[in-house]
C-alpha cells in the first residue's frame, strides 16, 4: 500500500477489541461481541477490522507508517488481548501472528509445490514484521503471556524454516530448530496440548523439505511419542487434520526400520481414534510383508 489505509488511532482501536473467535464447526466468526463491534467497525480497515486474526493484517499493512512509539503502543494493546494459558479456541491467535508477517496462507513452503515456487520467486521481506514481533515478545514476557510466547515462537520457527528451505541456508535451519524447541518449552508451561505434538511434526517436515533425513526422523519420533501423551487431551473425539499427518510420519518410521518403535507407540497411545489410525498402518505393513 502506497499510503496508510487507516489511521494509527483506528489501528489502536481495532487492536483494543481483542481477537474474534471461530465457530466450533466451519470458518465463520462466532463471537458474543460480534454485533456490538459491527456497529463500531472501521470502514477502510481490512474486512472493516472484523476477521479471524484481526488486527494482524492491518498491523502488517500499517507497519511502514508507524513511529517507534506507536509500534510500542500497538504491541502493548495486542499483548493485553492474548491469554496466559491455552484458550478454548486458538485459530485467531495463530492467524494474527502469521498475518503480521504478511503470510495470509498457512504452512508457507510446505503448503504445496506451487506455494514453494511462488515464495522462491517473491522477495521475502520480514524485517519490519520481526521488529514489531520482537517488541511484542518483550510485552508477552512482561505480561507473563506464555501462550502468546508459544504462538510467537512457533510462527517465527515456521518463517525461519521457509527461509532455510528457499535459500538452502543451514544457519537459518539451526535457528529454526532452536525456535521450535523454545516454543515447545512454552507450550509445556501453558498446557497447550496440541503444540506438544504439532511443533515437532512441523519441525520434521521442514527438515524433510531441506533434505536432512536424520533430523526429520528424530522429530517425527518425538511428535509420535508426544501424541501418545497429549493427542487425546486436545482431540478427545479424534480429528482428521492431525491424525492424517501423524499417520504419515508413523508410516514413514514404520517403513524405515522403525517397526519396533511403532509397536511401542501402539502400546502407549491413549487416544482410541488415533490407535485405530496407527493400527491400520501396521496392518498395511503386515500385508506388504506377507502377501
Amino acid at each position: 500500500m502506497k499510503k496508510p489505509h487507516i489511521t494509527y488511532e483506528e489501528l489502536l482501536k481495532i487492536s483494543s477489541w481483542g481477537l474474534f473467535s471461530l465457530k466450533v464447526k466451519g470458518t465463520s466468526i462466532c463471537d458474543d461481541r460480534l454485533e456490538e463491534y459491527r456497529k463500531k467497525s472501521i470502514k477502510d480497515a481490512i474486512y472493516e477490522g472484523i476477521y479471524i486474526g484481526s488486527p494482524g493484517r492491518d498491523i502488517y499493512y500499517m507497519l511502514p507508517y508507524l513511529s517507534d512509539e506507536q509500534i510500542i503502543s500497538v504491541a502493548k494493546s495486542l499483548s493485553g488481548k492474548f491469554p496466559i494459558f491455552y484458550p478454548n479456541t486458538n485459530a485467531q491467535y495463530s492467524a494474527c501472528i502469521r498475518f503480521i508477517y504478511g503470510q495470509f496462507e498457512k504452512q508457507g513452503v510446505l503448503r504445496s509445490d506451487r506455494d514453494f515456487k511462488r515464495m522462491k520467486e517473491e522477495k521475502i521481506e520480514w524485517e519490519l514484521s520481526r521488529s514489531f514481533l520482537n517488541i511484542l515478545k518483550k510485552e508477552f514476557k512482561k505480561d507473563d503471556k506464555i501462550y502468546g510466547l508459544t504462538i510467537l515462537c512457533e510462527m517465527e520457527a515456521h518463517r525461519l524454516g521457509d527461509e532455510a528451505v528457499i535459500n538452502k541456508d543451514l544457519g537459518k535451519l539451526n535457528k529454526m530448530e532452536k525456535m521450535y524447541l523454545e516454543a515447545m518449552r512454552y507450550s509445556d508451561q501453558c498446557k497447550s496440548f496440541k503444540h506438544m505434538f504439532s511443533l515437532s511434526y512441523w519441525a520434521s517436515q521442514y527438515f524433510k523439505k531441506f533434505g536432512n533425513n536424520k533430523k526429520m526422523i528424530e522429530y517425527s519420533r518425538i511428535s509420535l511419542l508426544m501424541s501418545t501423551k497429549y493427542y487425546h487431551k486436545y482431540f478427545p473425539n479424534g480429528d482428521i487434520y492431525y491424525s492424517c499427518r501423524l499417520r504419515k510420519i508413523f508410516s514413514y518410521i514404520r517403513d524405515n526400520d522403525g517397526v519396533d518403535f511403532c509397536k511401542k507407540i501402539m502400546e502407549k497411545v491413549k487416544s482410541e481414534k488415533l490407535k485405530k489410525v496407527f493400527n491400520k498402518e501396521m496392518r498395511k505393513n503386515y500385508e506388504k510383508r506377507y502377501t
